[in-house]
């Protein structure tokens, strides 16, 4: 999804697709994601419509997808009991879901995909409490009707862009599908002293072992300039999610578009480690 103005969010590349399905979603990327806000600062929906037709469309739209997942092979093995990734989650507790850079699920399958994925694990992996206040939800390019769609889901829109530079008040799951390493580094860097900060994020999104190869491939692109994430591979526990999860066959091109390349990140960092000198020595700060 191309940027729209200075300050939007876009989403990483891969294997030469993007998370829009549709033929308007072919228009080129910047090669360089646009500057993100350093202090949160206001925002509000471009598009202001409020149809409540399209909202329950909308709705609709986006409980078949949740239907779809909890079907899917991919979500049956996140459920497995007594997984590594399961007994992590439940050492973390996390009390809140954020699902940051989701775009736009009104116009793409694959968004939708990735909104019904952060519901059902609000409901059947963190065992939240069914107040909105404790799961949201945020991209700069939703519309009014989608932040409609979001409320009656259980998420909140926060009025705010805050270009992921956002702090864990509390043990939280940050789900993050396919967004550019500067996003993944914001986050990581509002979190990032002390050590005991860090111990309370989860971060679901692209794998940070993928951006550490990437960085030694190209010294000079996006991934070698998040020194954050470069440095927190060195004590990140990853799994990846499988690529391999349609419903009814492992060829649903939709599906695996919209989950490949996925990792759980739990950071293991004891009290004493040195962080600014973990970030330092990745080349120096940003």
């Amino acid at each position: 999804m191309a940027a729209a103005a200075a300050g939007d969010w876009t989403v990483v590349r891969r294997r030469g697709r993007r998370r829009g399905d549709a033929a308007g979603d072919a228009a080129s990327q910047p090669d360089a994601p646009p500057p993100l806000p350093v202090t949160p600062i206001p925002w509000s929906p471009s598009d202001p419509s409020l149809d409540p037709a399209r909202v329950s469309r909308l709705v609709d739209r986006a409980r078949a997808a949740i239907s779809r997942v909890v079907a899917s092979r991919l979500y049956g093995r996140l459920l497995l009991p007594g997984s590594p990734l399961r007994r992590r989650l439940a050492l973390l507790a996390p009390t809140r879901l954020s699902l940051l850079g989701v775009g736009s699920f009104e116009n793409s399958p694959s968004s939708r995909l990735q909104l019904a994925l952060a519901a059902l694990l609000r409901r059947d992996l963190l065992l939240l409490p069914e107040s909105s206040a404790h799961a949201d939800l945020f991209d700069p390019v939703l519309s009014a009707a989608e932040c409609a769609a979001a409320a009656a889901l259980g998420f909140t829109v926060p009025g705010v862009n805050d270009g992921c530079r956002r702090r864990a008040d509390e043990p939280t799951l940050f789900y993050m599908p396919h967004c550019e390493a500067s996003l993944y580094d914001a986050l990581l860097a509002a979190n990032w002293e002390p050590p005991s900060q860090l111990r309370h994020v989860c971060v679901l999104g692209n794998s940070f072992r993928n951006y550490a190869i990437q960085a030694e491939e190209n010294r000079s692109g996006p991934a070698a300039r998040a020194k954050h994430v470069l440095a927190a591979e060195r004590f990140a526990w990853e799994e990846r999610v499988s690529e391999k999860g349609g419903v009814d066959d492992d060829d649903d091109d939709v599906f695996n578009r919209a989950f490949n390349e996925t990792s759980w990140h739990f950071f293991e960092v004891d009290d004493a480690a040195d962080l600014a000198a973990a970030v330092a020595s990745t080349g120096g700060r940003r």
